[in-house]
């Protein structure tokens, strides 16, 4: 659900889904953006479900943008990370003078985690559009999922599911990040979470890697606008706002 805050509708492309949804602070232009992309199994909720976060960024000054993107069955995970491509290009335009930190929470982790794995060499400046990125509770080997109901509308195969696994694909793009998941959460889950950062230390990234007490899959996210928790103070961090 949005909250009481204006908001900027920034299009990313022409399909009906391909938009971020961008709050500002109202007193002073913001240094720096969390852009975030939502979970939901690659196949549930939308941007309007992750403007929760805005207003306890905002009172920190900092920008917070929910990424819109199409959904299984009628997109594939490809599609909708180059959809996240091209969110971040257009969010980073226009508003070119934020520092950008990427984050996501389950399927939002994976998303955010692959573009890691792009080349935006080719980019004028030959930089990725983000700084820093804060990795939630994320699935970043897909091949389990193969077997599961999960992927029904998904329609992995082996093949697909190699070249969509941020684990298993080279780390083009690191940056500092955070690779974090709730104390209340599945052993497998802990585990995709360990391995992905591992994976990234083993490229030179800058990694912090720890477990939320009390959290689970589910309610983790909401730490990300609390300054106070280790996610929220991390949020800070990344931002390069003074604490």
């Amino acid at each position: 659900m949005c909250t009481r805050h204006a908001a900027t509708r920034i299009e990313y492309g022409q399909g009906a889904d391909e938009y971020s949804i961008l709050f500002e602070p109202a007193t002073q232009a913001a240094s720096s953006m969390l852009v975030f992309i939502h979970g939901g199994y690659w196949q549930e909720l939308s941007a309007q479900d992750s403007c929760f976060p805005a207003e306890g960024l905002l009172a920190h000054h900092i920008a917070y943008a929910a990424i819109n993107y199409s959904l299984a069955p009628a997109a594939n995970i490809f599609d909708m990370a180059r959809q996240c491509c091209r969110a971040l290009e257009a969010l980073q335009a226009a508003r070119p003078n934020c520092r950008i930190v990427i984050a996501g929470s389950s399927a939002g982790a994976h998303l955010a985690a692959m573009l890691l794995t792009f080349d935006w060499r080719a980019r004028e400046g030959g930089q990725p559009p983000f700084a820093a990125a804060l990795l939630i509770s994320g699935i970043y080997d897909l091949r389990p999922l193969i077997p599961t109901y999960i992927n029904t509308p998904l329609k992995l195969t082996l093949d697909s599911a190699l070249a969509l696994s941020p684990q298993l694909q080279p780390i083009v793009s690191p940056c500092p990040t955070v690779v974090c998941f709730g104390q209340q959460e599945t052993d497998a889950f802990k585990q995709q979470s360990r391995d992905f950062a591992q994976r990234l230390i083993s490229v030179g990234a800058d990694v912090s890697l720890y477990e939320v007490p009390g959290r689970n899959h589910f309610d983790i996210v909401f730490d990300i606008s609390q300054s106070a928790t280790l996610i929220g103070a991390d949020v800070l961090r990344l931002s390069g706002v003074p604490q």
